[in-house]
């Protein structure tokens, strides 16, 4: 299985994301994980990843030429060129619960970090990000 890992780029529990992994794994064995690359959730990931010697794909994001839309371009480039099998929605912020939309609007199956589905019945019923965090999406910036 394909999966993409998304969360926010402060998001530095790593029992956490090695957690969520290992739900989605059991899930469906993932073979091949895909990441934007930022931060310690994608370190912490790619190492998880590197551990159970699958195959890692990156996404950086191009800050220099994009500027603040840079996530939401790679965001949307890394879902339609990836060709994931789901996807693993990790607490972040507005780009990553764009993201979750994005793939759910995609058909592609869409798990928290308890491996339980999010579907796009409860996107469509909630405002956001706020309503993100009943599925444990979004988290509050740190400063």
């Amino acid at each position: 299985m394909r999966l993409i890992i998304t969360g926010g780029r402060h998001l530095d529990d790593a029992a956490l994301i090695r957690r969520a992994l290992a739900v989605a794994h059991t899930i469906r064995p993932i073979t091949v994980l895909i990441h934007g690359g930022n931060g310690a959730l994608c370190i912490t990931a790619e190492d998880w990843a590197r551990e159970q010697r699958l195959h890692v794909v990156r996404y950086p994001a191009n800050w220099r030429e994009l500027g603040k839309r840079a996530e939401a371009i790679r965001n949307a480039f890394m879902l339609e060129d990836s060709r994931p099998d789901m996807l693993l929605a990790l607490p972040g912020g507005n780009d990553t619960a764009d993201l979750v939309t994005n793939a759910c609007a995609a058909r592609v199956p869409v798990i928290d970090a308890e491996g339980r589905p999010i579907t796009p019945t409860e996107l469509s019923n909630a405002e956001r990000p706020d309503s993100l965090a009943a599925s444990h999406i979004t988290q509050q910036n740190k400063p």
